[in-house]
């Protein structure tokens, strides 16, 4: 008996912690979200690669084998994200390209490259696989086309959407109603009048509207009147899904985020991975707090972060 009592946000409890094979298998699979690479990373993110370092250490410790995935999102994450929308406003790495002059790839390498210097250099363990999401784009397509045929997603001019009310207990790991998680659940841009919900979230965004210029794209089989290559690039949520499975499997033992993510991106990972993949998505939730500078979060968008 190795006695690890890990605190687990869903039961929101400590729990003895037993990886998906016990008591034949020690594999303990381990996904951690990792930064959006479109600027230098605070120590306040820093910190969280230690909390992912410690868990893993400790497994390790534990004569488990853990196998860690880290991502990088190097598109598809709005801006709008920073108040409570997580499906408008400009993606940050098109935001980073245009503050810095250069090439979005350029600004994904660069910082992916900084941030790669930064973790070896607070000593954390590399990760067993480093995956971005750009690598991973006929995963995610396939994963909405899944949900598709599902009919757990639907397809308008501006974006596919996943119809959050067809999933079972969709706010089970905040505890809150459905319309409390109205909040970040995705409004975007386009005409809300096209969405089913208010709550549905963005899949595949197209390339229109306030995307029509969008310098990452590419096509897909998710075919409209308007866009008949299916022209666009994914939204935040489903490249975690989808590069979690592709790695790891359809269920993990450990996910690993900010306290930021539990009501949007958590959430929202949940709903897809399970609906597609027709088994439980994780199997232990843990969070880290934010690092705080005069008692709110540090932040690059609040001018607050060292």
């Amino acid at each position: 008996m190795k006695n690890l009592n890990l605190y687990n946000t869903e039961k929101r409890a400590l729990q003895e912690f037993f990886p998906l094979g016990y008591p034949d298998d020690d594999k303990v699979r381990i996904y951690h979200c990792g930064p959006t690479v479109y600027w230098t990373q605070h120590i306040g993110n820093m910190r969280a690669m230690y909390f992912g370092d410690i868990v893993r250490r400790t497994l390790k410790y534990l004569d488990y084998e853990p196998v860690y995935v880290r991502n990088y999102t190097d598109v598809g994450h709005l801006d709008g994200d920073n108040n409570g929308d997580a499906d408008s406003g400009e993606d940050r790495i098109e935001k980073g390209a245009k503050r810095e002059g250069l090439t979005v790839w350029e600004i994904a390498e660069k910082y992916i490259a900084i941030f790669e210097k930064d973790v070896a250099e607070i000593g954390n363990l590399e990760p067993d696989f480093l995956v971005r999401a750009t690598d991973n784009i006929p995963e995610q397509i396939q994963m909405i086309q899944t949900l598709l045929d599902k009919k757990f997603a639907y397809i308008t001019n501006e974006a596919v959407y996943f119809d959050v009310l067809k999933a079972t207990n969709y706010t089970r790991l905040t505890g809150q109603k459905i319309d409390e998680n109205l909040a970040g659940a995705g409004h975007g841009d386009a005409e809300a009048t096209l969405k089913r919900n208010p709550q549905d979230f963005v899949l595949w965004f197209f390339r229109q509207g306030q995307y029509e210029n969008h310098t990452m794209h590419w096509s897909s089989p998710f075919i409209t009147e308007n866009n008949p290559e299916g022209d666009g690039f994914p939204g935040w949520h489903i490249e975690c899904s989808a590069m979690a499975k592709k790695y790891l499997g359809d269920t993990l033992d450990i996910h690993i985020g900010g306290v930021e993510h539990i009501p949007v991106h958590h959430t929202n990972e949940i709903a897809q991975s399970e609906n597609a993949n027709n088994e439980p998505f994780v199997r232990y939730w843990l969070h880290y707090e934010h690092l705080l500078v005069d008692g709110k979060k540090m932040s690059k968008s609040g001018g607050t972060s060292f």
